[in-house]
């Protein structure tokens, strides 16, 4: 089959979805499957290029996810569709489209659905106003009938249901990883300066002023609202037998610093037991070098990658309900569960955590559920399949 996979973003970052996004590609031309990419992303081109798949760098234009591209899109759709258009001539009319980004969605669905190419629109991103408020919502809903939408989580699929899709023309299919990047067993041992701990390439600092014992919580998330690290702070700023070690950049990282020196200046600690490191090598050792990791997100998480990564590690996790990827574990069996956008829900959640056998069990059955549910290979038979029930390979 001739599949082809287009985004045209608003803005460019090597991120979950990104990665995704390869994973399937590299996937699917595994299968023997023949993919390429159309698009104006440039770190998609850049990892299709490494991957050595085909690709194509297409300029159309900003897409309507804002006040002005919405209303700019009304005068600049039409040259937009002719360009869209050529380029999937050029391509020779694949089998199938994967659209990830709203411009080809309302610009290039109809002519694909009519020239008989199945057509899947790939949905990775928060909802948010952009969407929402969008003028172009009603059309996109309109055209989303004769297509399949895939979400990565039943908390995704449920929001687009709510906004007008039909359920027989939606579906959930959870993110995948790598399992053999994230192998329990412990790292080989480095060497590391006097009061540091050598973490994935970084040094990090131990538990301040010799404190032994206690938890050693991670968070990895990007550092802003709706990931709510700012609750998780104040939450471990009410437990002083817990570390927090945080991974992540973002708009709100100088007023969660504030917050940490305010919670470490209080408690006279020469080197916080809170802190915030931008970037973290070797995840897969951040991972086995804590106790526990927490994503503390307070509003529609699509899925949550990191808590599927952190699981295959054997850490244990803590996560809100306003992630995806909770609908997909259990309590107390797999992960620990909590209500969203609640100080007080994450501190009781992380006092849960420190009962050694609950994070024994929890390590052991999470593992289990990453390989069995969140593994690339299991992501990619699901997208497989769903090419064949569209109407056959």
């Amino acid at each position: 089959m001739r599949i082809l996979f287009t985004r045209f973003p608003l803005e460019s970052a090597l991120g979950g979805a990104e990665r995704q996004t390869m994973s399937l590609m590299k996937g699917l031309s595994g299968l023997g499957h023949s993919v390429a990419f159309l698009g104006s992303c440039p770190v998609l081109i850049g990892e299709a290029d490494r991957a050595q798949l085909p690709n194509a760098s297409l300029e159309i234009g900003p897409p309507p996810v804002s006040k002005w591209t919405a209303i700019g899109f009304f005068w600049r759709k039409q040259k937009m569709r002719r360009r869209l258009e050529a380029a999937l001539n050029e391509f020779g009319e694949p089998d199938a489209v994967f659209m990830l980004s709203m411009s080809e969605k309302l610009l290039l669905t109809e002519t694909a659905v009519k020239k008989g190419i199945k057509v899947i629109w790939m949905e990775h991103d928060r909802v948010g106003n952009w969407l929402r408020k969008n003028p172009w919502l009603p059309m996109l809903r309109k055209l989303s009938e004769h297509v399949m939408t895939v979400c990565v989580s039943e908390l995704s699929r449920k929001i687009y249901l709510e906004l007008g899709w039909k359920p027989e023309k939606i579906t959930a299919i959870p993110n995948g990883i790598g399992l053999e990047r994230f192998s329990p067993s412990p790292p080989p041992s480095t060497s590391a300066s006097p009061g540091t701990r050598r973490v994935g390439g970084d040094c990090l600092p131990n538990r301040p002023n010799g404190r032994t014992g206690g938890m050693m919580l991670g968070c990895v998330a990007r550092l802003s609202a709706e990931k709510g690290v700012d609750m998780l702070i104040q939450a471990v700023g009410g437990l002083p037998e817990a570390d927090l070690t945080i991974a992540g950049k973002g708009p709100d990282e100088g007023y969660l610093r504030k917050l940490i020196w305010q919670i470490n200046d209080f408690e006279m600690q020469s080197i916080g037991r809170i802190r915030i490191i931008p970037h973290i090598y070797d995840i897969a050792a951040f991972y086995r070098s804590i106790d526990v990791l927490v994503l503390p997100s307070r509003d529609n998480d699509p899925f949550g990658l990191v808590v599927a990564e952190a699981m295959a590690s054997g850490t244990p996790v803590i996560v809100t309900d306003q992630c995806g990827i909770a609908g997909y574990l259990r309590d107390g069996h797999d992960a620990i569960l909590c209500r969203a956008n609640s100080e007080r829900a994450l501190r009781e959640a992380i006092l849960r955590s420190m009962d050694g056998p609950l994070r024994a069990r929890l390590s052991e059955n999470g593992r289990i559920t990453a390989e069995r549910v969140f593994s690339a290979d299991s992501m990619i038979a699901a997208y497989s399949k769903l090419l064949g029930d569209i109407g056959g390979e």
